[in-house]
């Protein structure tokens, strides 16, 4: 109870304020935990911050989850899109606009937590094994290209994807994403011939 109090914690102000600027104070006393009772649970604040990392993940690969299972959409690709508009239009309701735990500790903590960037490479690789799935399904139903394998389909849609969530962030706007989402499931993940053909 106590450790994901202060985990919830943690991922609020990590995605708000970032690593070097959350204290421990503060996270504890976000969570209504006396500071040295942290220790008790995290041995560091690298250790607190790989944690933070995984329960993020775990969380929102379950909302991804929970969205496709949801999707009025029968097939596994299309209704890979609509999740993705819906977590737009989530987006254009925020304020701020917090993007993604994972995009924005990259640049922060990578090179300085060995233990936190493997963590967060571990959280990409459980995204992209969600994406590649459905591009894979699209792929058999020929709705996505085959020229590119699912997997190089799912790192250009991540890179892509983090990067509109790092402008959103800058111009305190959804319109990147909203933007990039139309070029990458408008355009770029279309099949070249069924591209040509409306054009």
């Amino acid at each position: 109870m106590v450790r994901e109090k202060l985990l919830e914690s943690g991922l609020s102000l990590l995605e708000e304020k970032g690593f070097n600027a959350t204290g421990l104070q503060e996270i504890s006393t976000a969570a209504g935990v006396l500071k040295g009772s942290f220790y008790n649970y995290f041995p560091s604040k690298d250790a607190f911050a790989v944690e933070v990392i995984r329960y993020y993940t775990v969380q929102h690969i379950a909302r991804w989850e929970q969205l496709l299972d949801d999707s009025s959409s029968e097939a596994p690709y299309q209704a890979l899109e609509e999740v993705f508009l819906q977590l737009v239009r989530r987006y254009e309701g925020a304020d701020p606009k917090k993007g993604c735990l994972i995009g924005n500790l990259a640049g922060e903590i990578s090179e300085a937590s060995e233990d936190c960037r493997l963590a967060m490479k571990a959280a990409i690789g459980d995204f992209k094994a969600i994406l590649t799935k459905r591009f894979a399904s699209g792929q058999q139903t020929g709705k996505v290209r085959s020229d590119l394998t699912a997997n190089q389909l799912a790192d250009l849609f991540w890179d892509a994807w983090q990067g509109s969530l790092l402008r959103m962030k800058i111009e305190n706007s959804a319109q990147p994403v909203k933007d990039i989402l139309e070029t990458l499931f408008g355009r770029l993940l279309v099949p070249p011939g069924i591209l040509q053909k409306e054009e």
